[in-house]
């Protein structure tokens, strides 16, 4: 629990207070001790920018905001930009000039306003997110307050449709399925937004339409926090090693770009030329010419094969 090995009062902001801290050391933890670079929307007066500093000794902390705290000192590993979340052009300048491989972790605790952190969240996670990355909103439940901008009160009552059934005859009535009551203003709303992404597999078999697997790795609901975990490209072999035994060994090959652009999927053996194995955004294919003695290396490229996005070896056991 990385955060209980910091004095928490030298910092001055509300994530401490509102428990924040509690989920992002389970979630972050990966991310304790390696060179990373942070995003943070929203910095307020700073306090969070050097919470994030000491709870990552070896990161990097970028902070943006309409509006930079006062008399704020950078200091070591800490940068700070003015700009707006909405404007994507600031967004991709302030990461390209501080992390052109990409961020590994982006926060947003900035306007809390649906729709603004919608356009910042697509902009940044599509371009300016490692793949494997993870991406916080911060306050998303301010879309149930009737007193914030874009939100209004939850209401549980029964949609018009019940007020229908109940008029109908009761053979007819069975038939109307009633939606959920839900709320889906502001924040709320967008969250909900990210649910469907989730599922993007499922709608498109729903809709019969061309199946995709989701932009997202996963997607942590917390009551403070949302966490996206960004799918990364992905390329295995089962089984490896492959099982002894007379004749040539088997294995199915499967893989993911992780996106919708297309990929190919490569082998060489024993450190050979390449040969194409197959050639897809995502798919599998059985190997059926695995011998002992030999190393096969699959590897998982872009479309135009300038990019290694992922590889597997696989080997034959002997005995």
């Amino acid at each position: 629990m990385r955060s209980k090995r910091l004095n928490l009062d030298a910092y001055e902001t509300d994530k401490i207070r509102l428990g924040y801290l509690d989920v992002y050391d389970a979630i972050t933890a990966p991310w304790i001790d390696k060179e990373i670079k942070l995003l943070e929307v929203g910095v307020y007066q700073g306090g969070s920018l050097k919470l994030w500093r000491d709870y990552f000794p070896r990161g990097t902390i970028v902070g943006i905001d309409r509006k930079l705290p006062q008399h704020f000192q950078r200091g070591e590993r800490i940068q700070v930009f003015a700009g707006s979340q909405a404007d994507k052009e600031f967004l991709s300048k302030v990461a390209n000039e501080t992390a052109p491989d990409g961020f590994d972790i982006i926060i947003d605790d900035a306007s809390h306003i649906g729709e603004l952190t919608r356009r910042s969240f697509w902009h940044l996670f599509d371009h300016h997110l490692k793949p494997g990355g993870l991406y916080a909103i911060e306050d998303w439940g301010t879309g149930y307050l009737d007193d914030f901008s874009d939100g209004k009160r939850f209401d549980p009552k029964a949609s018009i449709l019940g007020c229908v059934r109940s008029m109908l005859p009761r053979r007819f009535s069975r038939r109307i399925k009633l939606p959920v009551p839900c709320d889906s203003y502001g924040m709320v709303g967008f969250i909900k937004e990210l649910v469907d992404e989730q599922g993007a597999a499922s709608i498109a078999m729903g809709q019969k339409a061309s199946w995709r697997r989701s932009k997202f790795k996963n997607l942590l609901i917390t009551p403070g926090v949302v966490f996206v975990t960004k799918a990364a490209p992905d390329i295995s072999a089962f089984p490896n090693p492959v099982p002894a035994g007379d004749g040539l060994g088997k294995t199915t090959i499967s893989w993911s770009t992780a996106s919708i652009s297309a990929g190919k999927v490569c082998v060489s053996v024993d450190n050979r030329q390449e040969s194409l194995f197959g050639g897809s955004r995502q798919g599998s294919a059985a190997a059926n010419w695995i011998r002992a003695g030999s190393t096969y290396e699959f590897r998982l490229y872009d479309s135009d094969h300038t990019r290694l996005l992922a590889k597997v070896v696989v080997r034959r056991a002997t005995e």
